[in-house]
């Protein structure tokens, strides 16, 4: 994940190539302008890189339909419309119901992530997705207490999978 600020700075097809020699098979900019998208989109499909799109939940389907186009790799479908690092409460029912709309508007796999800040909050979600992003729950353990980190991580894999084992390895 990145900004149109970074890409801009580097210019697309750089950046592209960057990403794509350091091992990269996508690239999400999460603030893409819809004017700059073709660019974007171009400059990833030249180095073979796919270009997820994260989909606002205010978007008509005629929009949704727009950015599911452009999109290669997954959607992204915010779980809260807050910024990133949100710690409240998620609308379950509202995330579903635009859930079931990117899936009427692209076959792509949906993905969510912002507002997923406990394991019961990510157990919640993932019925409703094909995959979950856990970023800053785990960011936020790491600088403050370096030593949750792991146990925070478990608890978040045992929520999105109960059947998967926790072993530790030495």
């Amino acid at each position: 994940m990145t900004y149109w600020g970074t890409v801009s700075r580097h210019g697309p097809e750089p950046l592209a190539r960057l990403l794509a020699d350091a091992g990269a098979v996508g690239a999400m900019v999460v603030d893409l302008p819809d004017d700059q998208a073709e660019c974007w989109q171009a400059a990833a499909k030249a180095a073979n890189l796919s270009t997820p799109r994260l989909v606002p939940r205010h978007l008509a389907d005629t929009g949704l339909a727009t950015v599911a186009a452009g999109a290669s790799g997954w959607l992204y479908a915010p779980a809260s419309t807050a910024p990133t690092g949100y710690r409240g409460p998620l609308d379950v029912p509202a995330l579903a119901d635009f859930t079931t709309r990117l899936r009427a508007a692209s076959p792509l796999p949906v993905v969510s992530g912002v507002g997923i800040s406990t394991p019961a909050l990510a157990e919640c979600v993932a019925p409703l997705v094909d995959a979950v992003v856990i970023g800053t729950p785990v960011v936020r353990a790491l600088m403050t207490a370096p030593e949750q980190g792991p146990a925070l991580t478990a608890a978040f894999a045992q929520a999105l999978n109960p059947y998967a084992t926790t072993e530790t390895r030495a």
